[in-house]
Order: structure tokens, then C-alpha cells, then sequence
């Protein structure tokens, strides 16, 4: 039986960002070669090579909840992608890690206001209006959970025009899928995959920990591999094993067996074998003063400014001014 919307937002009145949503939101906006791979991934029909013009859209968008009261959202996940040959798109990407029947609502909402604002031309007599290719990542999904969502617009006349947002369920990506399609965007998610073994991790049984431990492992060893081969630069591996930690603290907070697995696996060797290489990549940048900065900083064991500095213009202006006061 259909429910008019009305009912559907009362069942689903949370909308508020999570973690997840964050974690998402940063890798789409800081590495766009991590999210065009995604693209490529999530709409066949299109292929990036990863290094196309990417532009963000962000700005703020409302949806009605019920009641009639409004709710704003900032849309992170919408950006503008020029091809080599001069085409441009515009993409609306989200992210759901728990069931929501209103997502395709919020979804049409977000893609009307994202098409007048970023998509349309107007005159004194038409509007032309082009809707954004939207999809949704789906984090946790079923057996029952659809490979695609269809938006029905019925115009006046009888007539209607259709289209599809299609899901990508990570449940369907194993370790393998994600390294050799370079599907990296999905690296901090996965923990995800393994959610519904959690309770019998937490038994504390010494077969369950070592399968989950050599499994869970398994993709971390073999991105730092690539990491090390030269396929992916020191700022992303970076980037994604901090992202990894945060997913671990949101997921598996209460959880404390799989937690500190998890934990150990993205720490010790992991993390001392990145801190030194990202010194290194520093060092050998050709930039003086941030040669100077990164030895300044390795003298006092501040490795964990090293790392947060490594891309970040502002940080790095922050500790060059706290160099300088401190040593004039």
C-alpha cells in the first residue's frame, strides 16, 4: 500500500548528519580522484580518468518536514565535473547507513533545488531545468534492499518523466573488488562489511578475533603496498586511514573487542610507517620553510602535526608562524 509523504516523514524525522556522513562529505570535497572513481563505479555509462575539472556546489539547500517546519541542509556531495572534451555534469551523491523511506524524497528535494540552483537557464517565457545524476552509497543493505531508486514526475497533461538514482551497496565489494577497480572512496567503510559478526568478535573466542583480524587486515596491508609502489600518494593513504579510525570510533563505540582490533590494525606499524613517509615526502617537496617546519616539529615528537599538516595550506601557515615565534 502507498503512503503519501506526509506519513513517510513522520516515521523518518531524522535526518540529522551522522559520522558517516561526514566521512563521506570529506572524501568527496578533499580527493576527487577518489570520488570519480566512484562515478565511474556508480554510473556506468560514464568514465573519468581522475584527474577532469571538479568543481563543489556547496551551498544550502531545504527540505519540508512534517508539520510544515523546514530543515536546511549544507550539500557537500554536489559538485560539477567538466570532462576532457569541455562536457560538463553535475552530481548529487549521498550516503545511508540506516533504512529510510523517505531517502528518495530528500533525494528529489535536494536534486530540484541543486538543478534551479547550479543547472537551470531562464527567460521571460521558459525554464530550462537539468536535474543533477544522483546516487545513493548504501552502507548496510539486504537482500530486499534495490539495485536502483525511480523518481515518477507527473506533469500536467498526463504525461510524466522518469529517471533512476541508482544505489551501490558496499556489502557487494570485497577486498579484492575495491583494490583492483581502485575503488579507494570506499576503503573507510569497511568495516561495515563486517557489522554482523560483531557479537561473536565481542565473545572474546580466539578463532572469531584471528578471522576478523586477518580479514579486516587484509586491505590495509594491501593499500599500503600500493602506497609504497607509488600508486597512491602519501596525503591520500594519509587521508584514509585517519577517515578509517573515525568510522571505527562511530561503528564500533560500544563494541570494545572489535575496537581495539581495529584500532591496533589502523595504529602501530601502520601509522609510524606513515608519519615517517609523510616527513619524507615533505622533506623532499623543495620547500624550504616547510623542510625547516617538519624538523622543528620532529625534534618535538609532534608527528601528529606532520600528518595534519601535509595538504593543508592553513595549518601549515598556523605552524610556520608558531615556528617563527618560537625560534626568533
Amino acid at each position: 500500500m502507498e503512503k503519501n509523504l506526509k506519513s513517510i516523514y513522520a516515521e523518518n524525522s531524522s535526518c540529522g548528519s551522522t559520522p558517516y556522513d561526514d566521512v563521506f562529505r570529506t572524501l568527496v570535497v578533499e580527493h576527487k580522484e577518489l570520488v570519480l572513481r566512484l562515478i565511474n563505479e556508480m554510473f556506468p555509462s560514464i568514465h573519468y580518468d581522475g584527474d577532469e575539472e571538479v568543481k563543489q556546489l556547496n551551498d544550502t539547500y531545504f527540505f519540508n518536514q512534517d508539520g510544515g517546519q523546514q530543515s536546511k541542509k549544507i550539500a557537500d556531495s554536489a559538485i560539477e565535473v567538466t570532462s576532457h572534451d569541455g562536457i560538463q555534469r553535475i552530481f548529487h551523491l549521498e550516503c545511508q547507513s540506516t533504512p529510510d523511506n523517505s531517502m528518495i524524497i530528500r533525494m528529489f528535494e535536494y536534486d530540484v533545488q541543486i538543478a534551479i540552483k547550479a543547472g537551470s537557464n531562464t527567460s521571460s517565457n521558459r525554464l530550462d531545468v537539468k536535474l543533477p545524476e544522483s546516487g545513493i552509497l548504501y552502507l548496510r543493505s539486504n537482500s530486499s534492499t534495490p539495485d536502483c531508486m525511480t523518481v515518477f514526475v507527473h506533469v500536467p497533461g498526463g504525461r510524466y518523466v522518469d529517471y533512476k538514482v541508482p544505489i551501490l551497496k558496499l556489502i557487494n565489494y570485497s577486498c579484492d573488488d575495491i583494490l583492483n577497480k581502485e575503488l579507494y572512496f570506499l576503503i573507510p567503510f569497511y568495516l561495515f562489511n563486517f557489522e554482523s559478526e560483531f557479537d561473536k568478535i565481542e565473545t572474546g573466542k580466539q578463532e572469531f578475533v584471528d578471522s576478523f583480524k586477518a580479514r579486516y587486515r587484509e586491505i590495509y596491508d594491501k593499500l599500503k603496498e600500493r602506497y609504497e609502489a607509488g600508486l597512491i600518494d602519501a596525503r591520500t593513504h594519509q587521508k584514509i586511514i585517519e577517515l578509517s579510525k573515525k568510522i571505527i570510533i562511530a561503528l564500533a563505540n560500544n563494541k570494545y573487542v572489535v575496537r581495539e582490533e581495529a584500532e591496533k590494525i589502523m595504529g602501530g606499524q601502520v601509522l609510524v610507517t606513515e608519519t615517517e613517509t609523510v616527513y619524507k615526502a615533505g622533506q623532499e617537496s623543495g620547500k624550504e620553510e616547510l623542510d625547516i617546519l617538519y624538523s622543528w616539529l620532529k625534534e618535538q615528537n609532534r608527528t601528529d602535526d606532520i600528518l595534519r599538516a601535509i595538504g593543508d595550506k592553513n595549518l601549515q601557515n598556523e605552524l610556520l608562524e608558531e615556528y617563527k615565534k618560537s625560534n626568533c
